[in-house]
Order: structure tokens, then C-alpha cells, then sequence
């Protein structure tokens, strides 16, 4: 199946050794984003993949397109226009000390400043077979917000199936409330197919409520259907983060029609968190396309998303053995 992405492609800036920006004059720059993400961690499952965004019309723009290239992502739907990528810096944490991301001119960025006039949707639809849509292109500008939406509408009309996550971000919206963020999520929900969000973005973003009438152990089910059932989404997934004394662990969710599939708790050892739920959701794509059982496919996506925040960087580069390996011999720490 051939798989792509429409979202932003971002410069990320990390200091060294965990260092703070106020202790060092070195940086590490990647080129990054949701899209980006997925579609390489899908790439080193080989899986066809492709990028459609656009990028500034220099050398910036010229670096990133080289990035996504080498990262087994195609590049020829990737414009160039404008001055501005987004680019953030990552303070990476330690201990208890959390690692800090400071964000800067998304919304001046090449494709912050795009609307649907500046891609060509219809011709792009004719190569995929599916398209991933970021919900931080809700949250950027009115342009990303209508380019967003004319995507998912044109690949529902195709017959093209159209994966979505929430990714809302109350950083993003503070000149928007709540209830103007709500509308723009409830147009693009009825184009989509699979849908990644949480309990959270049901109730507190949504305005859905738990129904009190079902068992607390089993309102989770209970609100998850009653979404998928009122925008006709074929799955929804997800993740809980538990902690147990010192330990934190991952536990994936997977829901169809019928039922929601939850994987066991895997331990986090954490180098980088940062993008590791994209690993997360490439896992539960890579199952959805190649049609596995539920529970197979949550508790791939559950061991890659954890197997991601031991990679350094946004992008997990996993492949289906390193993934396989920890499934079946979690306790081996050293392969000749």
C-alpha cells in the first residue's frame, strides 16, 4: 500500500550531553515533524511513502528535502515557497529535571502559509492509497486549517482512506478557545478512517461525556464506540502512560467496531520521548494496511513505541526484526 503524509517538516536544534542552551555554543540540527516521523519509521518497514508540504525556497529547504530523502521518504510532492521553516530547540531532561521544547515562526513557516490552493490535491490522490493528516494543522493557521480539511474531503471522495491524530496542542491555540478548536475537529472527523486521540480529546476537546450508566471499568469502551459509531471511524488508537514507583511503562489501545484491543504495559527506558508516539502510531499503520489481528498489531505498535524513546532524535528508525526482537527476547541486551 502506498502510504503519505501531509504535515510540516520542522528544524530541531538540541544541545549536547543533556546540556542546557545557556551552556553551550553547539547544536544538533534534524529535520523532523509528525509526517516525517511516520513515514520513515513505515520506509524501514518497507513501506512505499511520500511527503506532500512545502518547504522555504533556500538552502533550509534544500537540507530538509536531502533529510527526507535519505530517510526513504519520496520528496516529489514537496514544494518551494516561501522564506520560513518552523524549527524548535529541545533541551533534552534528565532526572528529574524534564526536557523542555521551545517552539519558533511556525506560523510564518513555508507551510504555515499555505492553503489548498498551493498543493494539488487531486493529482497527489491518484499515487496513495492512504494519506496521514496532522492535527497540528488545525492548531497552525487558517491556511493549514483549509488545506487540512480540502484534503481529507477530496481523499474521502477518492475512496481513499484517511488516518488522522488529534495532536491538539493548547500552546498552539491560546488565541482560540475551546469550542472554535471543537468546530474545526468535528469537520475534518466525518472524512476520516483511522483516528489517533485519547479519552482526554473525547471529553475535553470533543464535549463527549462518560456514560455513568456502564460499569467504570468499562466507560473507556463505552465513549470510544459511541465516538467511532457517531463519525463512522473504521479504528481509533492509542496510548496510557502508567507509573509504578520509579518505572513508567507504555500500554497501547486499538479499537475497531467491535472491540478495543489493549496491549500489555512494556517499561520505558527513556533517552528521547520526543516522537516516540509516532512510532507508536507507524506501528498500528503498518498492521492496519497489512490487515493483522488487533491484538497483533497493538502490541507491535506498543513495543516499537517504547523501543522508539531509546533512539536519539524524533525519527524512530526501527525496522520489523529490532521490534520483533524485543517481542520475543526482551531480556538480550547485547546481539553479535
Amino acid at each position: 500500500m502506498r502510504i503519505a503524509a501531509f504535515g510540516e517538516v520542522m528544524m530541531r536544534l538540541t544541545p549536547p550531553e543533556y546540556l542546557m542552551l545557556e551552556q553551550t555554543n553547539e547544536l544538533r540540527l534534524d529535520f523532523t515533524g509528525t509526517g516525517v516521523n511516520i513515514l520513515s519509521n513505515l520506509a524501514h518497514f518497507g513501506c512505499q511513502t511520500s511527503l506532500i508540504t512545502n518547504l522555504p525556497d533556500n538552502r533550509l529547504g534544500e537540507a530538509a528535502k536531502a533529510s527526507i530523502r535519505q530517510l526513504g521518504i519520496q520528496d516529489h510532492w514537496i514544494g518551494i515557497s516561501g522564506d520560513h521553516i518552523g524549527s524548535y530547540f529541545a533541551e533534552m531532561g534528565f532526572g528529574v529535571r524534564p526536557t523542555q521544547v521551545t517552539y519558533q515562526n511556525r506560523r510564518n513557516s513555508s507551510f504555515g502559509v499555505s492553503d489548498a490552493s498551493a498543493y494539488d490535491f487531486t493529482t497527489f490522490l491518484e499515487e496513495i492509497d492512504l494519506v496521514h493528516i496532522c492535527g497540528i494543522s488545525l492548531s497552525l493557521t487558517d491556511e493549514t486549517r483549509d488545506a487540512a480539511l480540502d484534503l481529507a474531503k477530496k481523499a474521502n471522495e477518492k475512496g481513499k482512506k484517511v488516518c488522522f491524530d488529534f495532536n491538539f496542542r493548547p500552546s498552539l491555540n491560546e488565541a482560540h478557545g475551546v469550542a472554535f478548536m471543537r468546530e474545526q475537529y468535528e469537520k475534518i472527523l466525518p472524512y476520516c478512517d483511522l483516528v489517533f486521540g485519547s479519552q482526554r480529546d473525547l471529553t475535553d476537546l470533543l464535549g463527549m461525556k462518560l456514560d455513568e450508566n456502564v460499569a467504570d471499568s468499562e466507560q473507556f469502551e463505552a465513549i470510544v464506540h459511541a465516538f467511532m459509531a457517531k463519525y463512522e471511524i473504521e479504528y481509533f488508537a492509542g496510548t496510557f502512560r502508567q507509573k509504578k514507583g520509579d518505572k513508567h511503562y507504555l500500554a497501547g489501545f486499538l479499537a475497531d467496531s467491535k472491540k478495543v484491543a489493549h496491549a500489555q504495559p512494556r517499561e520505558i527506558i527513556n533517552l528521547d520521548r520526543i516522537g516516540a508516539g509516532d512510532g507508536y502510531a507507524a506501528g498500528v499503520l503498518l498492521g492496519v494496511v497489512e490487515n493483522w489481528p488487533l491484538t497483533e498489531t497493538v502490541a507491535f505498535a506498543t513495543a516499537n513505541g517504547v523501543l522508539a524513546h531509546t533512539i536519539q532524535g524524533d525519527v524512530p528508525l526501527t525496522t520489523r526484526k529490532q521490534v520483533q526482537h524485543i517481542m520475543e527476547q526482551p531480556h538480550v541486551d547485547l546481539i553479535r
